[in-house]
């Protein structure tokens, strides 16, 4: 019998790495840092069909190992291609990841699997239909921080406009499953600056509704080997083996300026009233903005803010693309 996955919904720095390491040192739950391995292969099954046939599903094992080996995220398991093709039935999509999470979690001598990716509502009817057991834990952050963290990342491009463009579209996307999971009471939602404020009692919320006793996991979580590790890998990583940083909230009313505040709460507006995020008053005249003044501003984001991915990110973001561009011709 396969072990219960919990999904987590989530935007790029909005503190989804440190809910799934807090929720990794739960004696319960196994966290692993996220290799991006469902996103691109559920989006692109199309591309490999049909999968019971053994030179299509041979073809698809190899390009999922590829991305699953890249240097990117630690996990305590490996796979090799005898294995899978010895322990997974042709096409088997469910057992096959399945295998994957369970076998990362029995590493850790867990019992439940946290999974974290980010556009994961672009295939949740896939996780409903292989999974229907499935859990899911939805997490938000004001987005003028989330902008803000965005803008200092070097393995994002542009800055403000770019990040509440994205934090916009996820939310819309989000809250269409968030709605029907709730009506199923499936999804419990999360907002970062809660955690930070009153970790106790969020992570009391969160670990009830997943039928799990409190452990207070965010005294010690940062202190594991594995979760050390990973903060090495990337910049945008480095802050989950610091401990809970209660203050990295609200940062952006001295980091920010006034009219990124505006640009941020003029394309966000809607869904931060969803989340009771209140509306500043930044004094900027608002009057200037529009659909040319954000794109302009925009496109100079990303000529003036560095880009720069290490070798890891960038080595993901290649593998993802094969799947992608992926063509499988008839025999």
């Amino acid at each position: 019998m396969s072990m219960q996955k919990i999904f987590l919904f989530c935007t790029e720095r909005s503190g989804s790495n440190l809910l799934t390491k807090l929720m990794n040192a739960h004696t319960q739950i196994c966290g692993p840092s996220t290799k991006h391995l469902l996103n691109p292969t559920f989006r692109n099954l199309h591309r490999y069909e049909p999968l019971n046939e053994k030179k299509n599903w041979l073809q698809f094992l190899d390009d999922l190992l590829n991305l699953y080996n890249v240097d990117f995220a630690s996990w305590n398991s490996s796979l090799t291609r005898d294995e899978l093709i010895g322990a997974i039935n042709c096409g088997a999509i469910d057992h096959l990841f399945h295998y994957i999470f369970d076998k990362e979690t029995k590493s850790a001598n867990k019992k439940i699997c946290f999974i974290k990716e980010i556009k994961l509502y672009e295939i949740v009817p896939h996780i409903n239909f292989f999974i229907p057991n499935a859990k899911f834990v939805y997490m938000v952050r004001d987005p003028r921080d989330m902008a803000l963290s965005w803008k200092k990342s070097l393995i994002h491009k542009g800055g403000v406009v770019e990040a509440a463009k994205q934090w916009k579209i996820d939310q819309q996307q989000y809250l269409k499953f968030f709605h029907l999971e709730n009506k199923k009471q499936t999804i419990e939602l999360l907002r970062y600056e809660d955690l930070l404020s009153n970790p106790k009692e969020e992570l009391s919320r969160i670990f009830s509704f997943l039928n799990l006793n409190y452990e207070p996991v965010q005294e010690s979580f940062y202190k594991d080997l594995k979760t050390k590790e990973n903060s090495k890998k990337n910049d945008a990583w480095k802050n989950i083996s610091k401990g809970l940083l209660h203050g990295n909230k609200e940062k952006y009313k001295t980091e920010l300026s006034a009219e990124e505040i505006s640009i941020v709460q003029h394309i966000c507006f809607d869904e931060m009233n969803f989340f009771n995020y209140p509306i500043e008053n930044t004094k900027f005249d608002l009057k200037k903005i529009n659909h040319n003044f954000i794109k302009n501003k925009g496109l100079q984001e990303v000529k003036d803010l560095p880009y720069s991915p290490p070798d890891g990110v960038l080595d993901n973001m290649k593998a993802k693309k094969v799947f992608y561009q992926k063509v499988i011709y008839d025999k």
